[in-house]
Parts: structure tokens; C-alpha cells; sequence
């Protein structure tokens, strides 16, 4: 809405010359124009302020919302889910433990698969290997960077995303 109201006030500026004249409001309409425009602006700041966004509830830690459950994801296999923020992640359970971690390649950004033989994560697009039991770090391919952690609660039987 701004830039139609600005886009009308600059069109009066330069008129079909292309060049700059600056209006000297000695004509009915141009103060029209300008009081409509100037009313407008401010109508639309007065609103804007009447209108509060809710804050989003990131987490479902506390809530009946788990992601999964430790039983059913078995000692070296993994689950995949989407975080907070919507993008992929994998759940790797192992015995000391259940791990979160980005399924989002840090070398360029495709999804990571766990490979069932040597219980590490893949990337098919250009062979970045991580270990899912040693805090994903790399162990091979073309990055240095291991996968971010994803953060979770373990409550009991149930996962939650925090």
C-alpha cells in the first residue's frame, strides 16, 4: 500500500517531461492528491500498530505432542521428523541414548539417510558420512562441518522436540 501511495506521489513529481517539478500547489488538485496520500499513510501506520502478532509455541516439551517414543525406535536404527523450524531432522537412538540431530547436509544442504550397514548417515549427493553415535561428526566426503544438533526431551517413554 505504501509503495502505490508513494508511486502516485512521485508520478505528480515527474510528470510526462521526465523531469523533476516539484508541484507549487497552486492548483486544487494537487493539495487533493497530496492530503489523500499523506491521510492514507497515516490511517495505514495507526492500524498497523492495532494489529499484534501472537508469540509462536516452539516447543512441545510439557505437552501431549511427542514426536515419538524410545520403544519403538530400535538400539542403532533412526526415525525421520521435521523440527521446530520445518525442516528435516533424524531421531538415532543408540544404548547410551536417543539423539536429534539436522538431517540437512552441511556441505549442500541435501537430506541425509542412515545406512543400515554401517549405522552411519549418508548424504546421496556427494558422499558426506557422519557419525550419528559420536555427535555427528564427520568421518568422510567433501565437508569438515558436523550436523547441528537438534534439540529434544526425553520424558520417560516419549521424545519431545524443545
Amino acid at each position: 500500500a505504501y509503495v502505490i501511495m508513494w508511486a502516485v506521489l512521485l508520478g505528480s513529481i515527474f510528470k510526462k517531461s521526465g523531469r523533476l517539478r516539484l508541484p507549487d500547489f497552486s492548483e486544487r488538485r494537487e493539495v487533493l492528491a497530496l492530503a489523500i496520500v499523506g491521510g492514507l499513510s497515516i490511517i495505514g501506520v495507526i492500524a498497523g500498530k492495532n494489529f499484534k502478532r501472537e508469540a509462536k509455541k516452539l516447543s512441545n516439551a510439557g505437552s501431549s505432542n511427542a514426536i515419538a517414543k524410545v520403544s519403538e525406535i530400535a538400539i542403532g536404527t533412526s526415525i525421520n521428523i521435521v523440527d521446530n523450524f520445518g525442516a528435516p531432522a533424524i531421531i538415532f537412538r543408540t544404548k547410551s541414548g536417543v539423539f536429534a540431530y539436522s538431517a540437512v547436509c552441511t556441505h549442500q544442504g541435501c537430506t541425509v539417510e542412515l545406512d543400515k550397514n554401517s549405522k552411519h548417515l549418508i548424504c546421496p549427493c556427494h558422499g558426506a558420512e557422519y557419525d550419528p553415535a559420536n555427535s555427528a561428526k564427520v568421518l568422510g566426503g567433501p565437508t569438515n562441518v558436523p550436523l547441528p544438533k537438534v534439540k529434544i526431551s526425553v520424558k520417560g517413554d516419549e521424545i519431545f522436540l524443545i
